[in-house]
């Protein structure tokens, strides 16, 4: 499966990388929720045990980017937020895995400029809609986008021995090989996406069920009722 592209807007990127980041495989199946605690019950997608973001959190994302980008799809963003919040999770877990971190402070320091460049976050969320490979974000999960592209790089250029570089051979072996890790994360952790959502397939991801399973209309998504 391939991994989400960061944005022509972010700076000194592999272009290998820029596949690096819309989904990830492994052999994980979806399974139903019912008969689960309280906190599975309200989830999105439970790992490993933990609920990593309840379905009203996620409504309440894809509200938050419907209000910057209406013409989105509300399924769609609704869908696009839940399997990044994955992605994120498994980078989180190979940045482990592998001794990397990267800290707060740069973070912050790669988000306000990015910031700056294109003039606010109201702006950017606008511009990765567009993007060739549209990113759908709430205003709000730019920082975490902001820290999974730092994260995937540090372990890649842990991996590639030094600074990448798209020509280098090795650099673009590296950007695989972090990929690779991602799958094996994914085949590791025990992965429950709630059916309402549809189902996790190893090689594309969340694959949403044909009719039925959101619950919100979209009206009631774009207005935020329930």
């Amino acid at each position: 499966m391939t991994l989400t592209r960061p944005s022509r807007i972010m700076r000194r990127r592999p272009a290998r990388s820029r596949a690096a980041l819309v989904m990830v495989a492994g052999c994980v199946t979806a399974l139903a929720l019912s008969g689960c605690s309280q906190q599975k019950l309200g989830a999105a997608v439970v790992m490993d045990g933990r609920a990593v973001i309840t379905v009203d959190e996620l409504q309440q994302s894809a509200q938050d980017h419907l209000a910057v980008v209406p013409e989105t799809d509300p399924g769609d963003a609704q869908l696009a937020i839940l399997q990044r919040r994955i992605v994120s999770e498994l980078i989180d877990q190979v940045a482990r895995d592998n001794g990397v971190r990267v800290r707060d402070a740069r973070v912050a320091a790669e988000r306000d400029d990015l910031l700056t460049s294109v003039k606010g976050r109201r702006e950017l969320v606008r511009r990765l809609a567009a993007s060739d490979q549209p990113i759908v974000l709430a205003p709000e999960d730019i920082d975490r986008w902001v820290k999974d592209r730092l994260l995937f790089n540090a372990v890649a250029t842990r991996f590639a021995g030094g600074p990448l570089n798209s020509s280098d051979p090795a650099a673009q072996e590296a950007v695989v090989r972090v990929q690779n890790e991602l799958q094996q994360a994914s085949a590791d952790m025990h992965i429950e996406v709630n059916p309402r959502y549809g189902s996790w397939d190893p090689r594309s991801g969340i694959t949403p069920l044909v009719s039925g399973g959101l619950s919100k209309t979209e009206a009631e998504l774009r207005s935020g009722g329930s």
